[in-house]
């Protein structure tokens, strides 16, 4: 019997290059890995035109295990320098929204938060900043990158700091497409009812992107740079979407975001600067001096979408593949030692790991006849293990 089920292998090299190069360099362990504070993380903005979400976490040290524990149970409010109040609702374990809502640019608003252990926050005053819209989205590639590119300006020179986030969404194919699947009730190999071949991913860009045209003459930037994208990259070989969101900021929030910038992602070679401490704009009501992470800004949102084809880029492109390493094999009907099967039956694709993938035919006198099915692991046929099914309505 031929039953060789390949698995996806991306980490063994890489584990055995880390535990060599484990055995050249002594591990440094500083005492502020075990430090046992935990400050209160405050990631969200204050949206103007819209529904406010804002994520409420908690630091956890170097040393600890998993991700760091939400901060359930709070309870929070937009509260606006005239003292109207605006309140969030949990809609999941840490993460609270507000109604979808439209604020005055006359007032100043804060985010005031209430612990489960009736501990108070406050963020500072700030003005709502209405931002503009953005007027193009367009894209270049070189050799080796594409570049998504914007443009936007500011009739009233009011804006002249920006931030952009991003929410990717693409297409893309397993590395094989199966016409079986394996009927649990029935115990057998069936026609394919569940498609599993083409997905669609989305993942929010974490990175942070910043621009300003405080030392220009006009508030626009025309073509500029706000996405870099390997012309390699997977998200490209089929059909790829952005999602742009543009917030007009204050200079307080952008120095605040570009030192954020700086600490995360400028760190790790000796040319690069030293982390430096945070301060945010989020204060504990009754103990200034308590680390706060975060800034709560107050803007207006403006979005834009930006398709990209297959076709539309140069010929000859070569993509990278999450599936480089996925191969077929073949499970037989005929046992010479005495397990043979009949179709539709199967010893193995019961396994829940292993998916089938088309019948495996031979060419004896007569015609060709089932001698069995390909298959290979289900990490190289079922899509969904890395995005999902369904189309996106926007598609």
């Amino acid at each position: 019997m031929r039953h060789r089920f390949p698995f996806l292998a991306h980490w063994g090299p890489r584990l055995a290059l880390l535990g060599a190069l484990g055995g050249c360099v002594e591990p440094y362990a500083p005492d502020v890995i075990d430090a046992p504070a935990s400050y209160l993380v405050v990631d969200g903005a204050i949206n103007g035109n819209g529904p406010t979400t804002v994520l409420l976490t908690r630091t956890i040290n170097l040393a600890a295990p998993g991700p760091p524990a939400v901060e359930k149970g709070a309870k929070l409010f937009i509260v606006d320098d005239a003292g109207a109040r605006y309140a969030l609702v949990e809609r999941a374990s840490g993460t609270y929204r507000s109604d979808s809502l439209v604020l005055s640019p006359a007032r100043q608003y804060q985010l005031r938060i209430t612990t489960a252990t009736n501990v108070a926050y406050a963020s500072d005053l700030v003005p709502l900043k209405i931002t503009p819209p953005i007027d193009k989205l367009g894209w270049d590639i070189d050799a080796t990158q594409l570049r998504l590119l914007l443009s936007t300006h500011d009739g009233q020179q009011q804006s002249r700091y920006y931030r952009w986030g991003f929410v990717e969404t693409w297409e893309f194919h397993s590395a094989y497409n199966s016409s079986l699947e394996y009927d649990y009730a029935l115990k057998q190999i069936a026609p394919r009812s569940t498609p599993i071949y083409t997905c669609w991913r989305t993942e929010r860009t974490s990175s942070i992107r910043q621009g300003s045209t405080a030392q220009l003459s006009q508030d626009a930037l025309t073509d500029f740079g706000v996405l870099n994208i390997s012309n390699r990259a997977e998200r490209l070989q089929i059909r790829y979407s952005a999602l742009v969101s543009q917030y007009a900021e204050t200079a307080e929030e952008f120095a605040y975001y570009e030192l954020l910038r700086k600490n995360t992602e400028a760190v790790g070679s000796v040319n690069d600067p030293l982390p430096v401490q945070l301060t945010g704009n989020v204060h504990r009501v009754d103990n200034a001096q308590e680390p706060v992470l975060g800034y709560v800004g107050a803007h207006t949102v403006q979005q834009k979408r930006i398709f990209i084809d297959r076709a539309e880029l140069p010929r000859g492109l070569g993509f990278d593949s999450p599936y480089q390493d996925c191969t077929t094999a073949e499970e037989l009907l005929f046992d010479p030692f005495g397990d043979t099967i009949l179709y539709p039956n199967t010893r193995i694709f019961g396994d829940s790991s292993l998916v089938p993938i088309d019948l495996y035919f031979g060419p004896p006198p007569g015609g060709p006849t089932i001698l069995g099915y390909t298959g290979s692991s289900r990490a190289c046929v079922d899509c969904r293990l890395r995005g999902t099914p369904r189309k996106p309505s926007f598609w």
